[in-house]
């Protein structure tokens, strides 16, 4: 479990929780809660924790404490990465991710759209559509993978588990 492997090598590290909370910049609370298992912290916050820590996001994540001491990553992984849009072919470097369930999803529509951020400013994030996928599981395991070639140093990232879709009417998709 995430919150146990993050404990376990804060505590190997020697660091507090309140310092850890400092190098993420959440709460002291954040912290504790994410070690509980109550919560989960952003992708970008992963990425820090991956680097601090000197494992792969994979190790973070996955059930296997021996991967996490074994498993060494590149500490000089990039905090962006390149992926071209499936949806309108625009290549952009992103930083961040965000997973958007689809509102009142029926049958035909895909579960979930996989946006990534390229920048932010006074307005907000800049988001980008990537791509449609299927099922939650589908977006989850491509996330993971930008995430984990990110930690490796990678720069460049193609999609892989996405789903073709077609409009059907004038508002609506449908997964072909």
């Amino acid at each position: 479990m995430f919150g146990e492997k993050l404990k376990e090598l804060r505590k190997e590290k020697g660091i507090s929780q309140e310092q850890l909370s400092e190098l993420l910049d959440v709460s002291r609370q954040s912290i504790s809660r994410y070690e509980n298992g109550t919560a989960q912290p952003d992708f970008d916050k992963l990425i820090t924790l991956s680097k601090y820590f000197e494992v792969s996001i994979d190790s973070l994540l996955d059930n296997s404490m021996e991967e996490a001491s074994s498993s060494t990553m590149n500490t000089k992984g990039s905090n962006k990465i390149s992926i071209t849009s499936v949806l309108n072919g625009k290549v952009s470097s992103f930083y961040k991710f965000v997973l958007s369930p689809v509102m009142w999803k029926k049958g035909y529509h895909p579960e979930i759209l996989l946006m990534g951020v390229d920048s932010h400013s006074f307005w907000g994030d800049n988001t980008v559509a990537l791509g449609w996928y299927k099922t939650r599981e589908d977006a989850e395991k491509e996330l993971k993978q930008i995430l984990n070639d990110m930690s490796q140093g990678k720069t460049v990232y193609d999609l892989q588990y996405y789903v073709n879709v077609k409009k059907k009417g004038i508002f609506d998709i449908q997964v072909e």
